[in-house]
């Protein structure tokens, strides 16, 4: 801690506020007046520049008082403008000629919106809050001062982060990048900790709440959040990164960006590295990044894009929930998923991955008014985690404690290394000196690959035409092998959970062999699409219809060893999606849309019984939402109106789901046929009092209620069924993510560059979320644990400054700064109140601090 105070305080001495003037505007396309995404805005003989925000808005600092500034987009007329002086100027606007291509049809893979045009509910995050605010932090928690949204580093590990948006999970959430979807085939889900290099190249976010602007998302059944990198139409020149947090983590970077050239070419590289002890006991982490992107200019007619991005990494984790009197016996930052042996730490729970994702992009110009977009993806996964197996009912790993409370390794080596039990093998045999607890690898490794095609087309002046068809593969393999026999000579798989018995196979495991798991999926998805927009007066109509068609399969050659493949299961499903916008006035929209969603199952629900007999009449989810908004705008004012209302049949969920259990009491749940109405209304608000001065504003308040009772199936931690029972849910609230949020925001600007900021967030109404194993009591409809209310405050600021003619930047954050103790989410217990509650409290106060340096090219 004294030591970064040093060097917070050697930085900022050595460094100097530049003698520079403010420069900020809006970007427009000058055959519609749009505001433009993306269009670089440099001070022309150097790199010092920004990119324009979703808003077609930038705001930057230049050194000289007499600069010229370079305004250039793919697609577009590049435009050059000189001042004799820029100290007075405030509020450019800037007009851009598009070429054949314009940007926002180079963009069409990537379904942002557009308030003129999309009647839905959205907000965006620029790449300057990215690189200022995120610190630390996983990049879903960039999005918190959003109405609706909900982002928690759930364990705190690196990456080890959920995001809900209106009261819906991650698995009903749709991810794009780039517009490609990268949420898990088989459940949905995205682990953000296989996506760090994100935060560095991400050019802007937009988290559409609803039903959302993408035609290939087959699961926003809450929103859709559309990740953007831009890369080629960065400014040119090289940035250095650096940011430490006061717990240890430090995140550095280098990146380089040729901009575009002059013979079509641009190119970006970008690598990363992150390391450190973590907040929470336990969660280190050790993970690099990489991202090169190269695009070529063909002609003005025709472009072609390639990116590669991954982020090998490994980090302990924290995935045991904590009672109340752990965390008040050890802490909130306790993790009872690690110890010391032999002098060094070594954890039951470590994620260890890599995910690389290639990209070829293809636009095209067809006649005069259309387009063709086509973008091939493939992205292989390999890694997994460290896992642990007991033979029979033995003990487990987390039966054994030290005074601390932490696993007491020790123990467990002489609880093996004095086992005179004797086993009688399959074939007769009798063995002693084995390992009754193993620590095993579980291993998950996957291949998919796809393509997305879009073709876009005026059939009138007012009218537009979108068709395509999006193909995806997958294919996967889930393992558990033997790491370490921890004291004994080896271990044992008896078989006693396979469908086939031992069927022959050897006992006898090694370190490297595979036990008790040895399974996959594959996966082909299709999805068609269309979509009409319409411009009739003052009327702005879109209506988009999809079909998709999925067929799975399942491999398994633990209970299957002689044909492990399962039968084919077909499923296909569909959507249709309506809106309509209204101009009141020149800056004010009204909107109406709705949905209707029949969402095929994922794989791990169709396959929910962990064998390759399907679950027997499983229906898709149906989904019918509508939303009604208004929207006002000015260069004062900003505020949005969402009132929705959202009816959800047919739902499935795994509880417990890729988590060790604890003990042999503990249970998985797969329920399905679940109904649920979540209704609310959001407010999101900017308010800019002075030019130096602005406050925002968030509201959200839900009512999300399960509407009915079901049955689950209950599983052992071998996946084995156990028992089938009553779920009693009915008239229960929906837990996981606060039902209340309010939140105010102040930005101010002093001596023209000094960007400061202060938040405070409040969350109420949030109920944890219920075990359905604990709902059997037909007389127990009182609702889940009501975590209490929280109210969080952050701080922060942004500071341009110089090392000779170098341009650098320092920035900090503080987050919690009232050191708030509070209960982040967890899981409901029988007696629904905080004794029997299990979770995870959030983290205390801490800060960041970080600096970027950008060097300049010599002017010539």
């Amino acid at each position: 801690m004294r030591k970064l105070t040093l060097l917070f305080i050697f930085i900022t001495c050595q460094l100097t506020l530049f003698s520079q003037h403010a420069l900020q505007g809006i970007v427009f396309d000058a055959s519609n007046n749009e505001a433009l995404f993306g269009v670089v805005v440099l001070e022309k003989g150097n790199n010092n520049g920004v990119t324009t925000d979703t808003d077609g808005k930038f705001r930057f600092t230049i050194s000289d008082s007499n600069a010229e500034i370079v305004f250039q987009s793919l697609g577009f007329e590049t435009f050059e403008v000189g001042f004799d002086t820029i100290k007075n100027i405030q509020n450019l606007i800037v007009y851009l000629r598009p070429q054949a291509i314009d940007l926002s049809e180079v963009n069409i893979l990537s379904d942002f919106a557009v308030e003129r045009y999309n009647p839905i509910s959205f907000s965006s995050v620029t790449q300057t809050q990215i690189t200022a605010m995120l610190g630390d932090q996983p990049l879903p928690e960039i999005m918190n001062f959003t109405p609706g949204i909900f982002a928690a580093r759930d364990g705190g590990g690196s990456g080890d982060a959920t995001l809900s948006i209106r009261g819906f999970q991650q698995e009903n959430i749709a991810v794009l990048l780039n517009g490609v979807p990268i949420n898990g085939a088989e459940n949905g889900l995205v682990y953000w900790n296989n996506w760090m290099g994100l935060a560095e190249v991400a050019s802007a976010i937009q988290i559409q709440r609803g039903i959302g602007a993408s035609k290939v998302a087959l699961n926003s059944v809450g929103g859709t959040v559309n990740i953007q990198t831009n890369g080629g139409n960065h400014a040119r020149g090289t940035r250095l990164n650096f940011s430490t947090t006061d717990y240890g983590n430090t995140r550095s970077s280098f990146a380089y960006h040729s901009g575009l050239q002059k013979n079509g070419w641009s190119y970006s590289v970008l690598g990363a590295r992150t390391k450190g002890e973590g907040y929470v006991d336990g969660t280190y982490v050790d993970g690099w990044a990489y991202f090169v992107e190269v695009g070529k200019e063909i002609s003005a007619r025709q472009r072609l894009s390639i990116t590669l991005m991954g982020g090998p990494e490994k980090h302990g984790q924290r995935n045991l929930k904590l009672s109340k009197a752990e965390n008040d016996q050890f802490g909130i930052k306790y993790n009872k998923e690690w110890g010391h042996l032999n002098g060094k730490m070594n954890n039951s729970s470590e994620n260890f991955y890599h995910k690389p994702h290639l990209a070829l992009s293809h636009y095209l110009s067809v006649g005069k008014q259309g387009i063709l977009a086509n973008s091939l993806y493939f992205s292989p996964g390999v890694g997994g985690g460290k896992w642990s197996d007991n033979l029979g009912f033995n003990n487990t790993i987390f039966s054994f404690k030290d005074a601390t409370g932490q696993i007491d390794w020790s123990a467990i080596y002489r609880y093996n290394a004095q086992n005179t039990d004797t086993f009688t093998l399959a074939t007769g045999e009798k063995v002693t000196g084995y390992s009754k607890i193993a620590q095993t690898k579980f291993l998950a490794s996957h291949v998919w690959a796809g393509w997305v095609s879009n073709y876009e087309t005026k059939l009138t002046p007012s009218t537009k035409l979108i068709v395509g068809v999006h193909y995806r593969f997958f294919q996967s393999n889930l393992s558990q092998e033997v790491d370490q026999l921890m004291g004994g000579k080896f271990y044992i798989d008896d078989y006693s959970w396979s469908l086939a018995g031992v069927a022959g196979r050897p006992q006898i495991k090694m370190p490297g062999d595979v036990i008790r798991i040895h399974n996959g999926a594959l996966i082909h998805q299709t999805t068609i699409f269309a979509q009409v927009e319409k411009k009739i007066g003052l009327f702005d109509l879109f209506a988009a219809l999809s079909a998709n068609d999925a067929h799975l399969r399942r491999h398994d050659a633990y209970n299957y060893p002689t044909d492990k493949w399962s039968q084919w299961v077909h499923k296909n499903g569909f959507d249709v999606k309506a809106g309509l916008g209204y101009r009141l006035a020149e800056n004010q929209h009204a909107y109406l849309n709705a949905a209707w969603f029949s969402k095929v199952p994922y794989y791990k629900f169709i396959f929910g019984n962990f064998n390759n007999n399907p679950v027997v009449n499983i229906q898709n989810e149906q989904v019918k939402t509508v939303e009604a908004g208004y929207r006002i705008k000015n260069s004062q004012v900003e505020l949005l109106l969402s009132l929705y209302y959202t009816a959800w049949q047919d739902v499935s969920f795994l509880s417990n789901e890729y988590l060790q259990l604890e003990n042999n009491s503990q249970t998985r749940a797969m329920v399905k046929g679940l109904n649920a109405i979540h209704q609310g209304v959001e407010v999101d608000g900017k308010l800019k009092l002075t030019e130096y001065f602005s406050l925002a504003g968030i509201f959200s308040y839900g009512k999300w209620i399960w509407q009915n009772d079901v049955e689950a199936t209950l599983f052992n931690d071998n996946d084995q069924p156990v028992d089938t029972v009553n779920v009693y849910a009915k008239g229960l609230y929906v837990g996981g993510q606060p039902q209340l949020q309010l939140g105010i925001k102040a930005f101010a600007t002093f001596f023209q560059h000094l960007d400061l900021y202060a938040e405070a967030i409040h969350y109420d109404k949030h109920f944890a979320q219920f075990d359905p194993s604990a709902r059997q009591n037909i007389a127990d409809r009182a609702q889940p644990y009501r975590l209490p209310a929280a109210t969080l405050v952050n701080v922060g600021f942004e500071a341009p400054l110089s090392i000779g003619r170098h341009r650098a930047t320092i920035f900090a954050n503080f987050n919690n700064v009232f050191n708030r103790i509070y209960i982040l989410k967890g899981e409901d217990g029988l007696g629904h109140n905080l004794e029997t509650f299990r979770g995870f409290w959030g983290f205390g106060r801490t800060f960041d601090i970080g600096f970027s340096l950008s060097f300049d090219e010599k002017k010539q």
